[in-house]
Formats: structure tokens, sequence, C-alpha cells
């Protein structure tokens, strides 16, 4: 089943933190949202996530191209 996501506004909210990568090789954890679809509704998701500037800080590494949509 694919993953319904939501981002949310505070990271205490978050089940994960996503950073955006710019290279495959980079991506990691990307399988969990990957081809997911992106919902209006926080009560919609299956998975909340939280959108962080650096990699250190992320849970989730991926390409823009493969966020769910």
């Amino acid at each position: 089943m694919a993953a319904k996501v939501f981002i949310v506004k505070y990271e205490s909210k978050a089940d994960y933190k996503v950073c955006f990568v710019n290279y495959e090789s980079q991506q990691k954890n990307h399988q969990m949202i990957e081809g997911g679809k992106l919902v209006k509704y926080e009560s919609q998701a299956n998975v909340k996530v939280y959108i962080v500037k650096y990699e250190s800080q992320a849970d989730i590494k991926i390409l823009h191209k493969n966020f769910p949509k």
C-alpha cells in the first residue's frame, strides 16, 4: 500500500523528518514515502513529515521528483 503523506508545520508532530537531495546516490530511506500520495488533511495521512534544511537532521533523504505529489 502506498503511503499517504502529509507535511506538518511543526517538527514535534512529524513521524519523519525529510530533506531533499540532488543525487540518486544521496537518497536514504526514501522507499517509505516514494510513490505515495500527498493528502490535504492530517487525518487522511498515515505518514506525517516535516521538511528540514540539512541532511544531518533528516530521517528520509529523497529527490524532489520522487516525493509524493
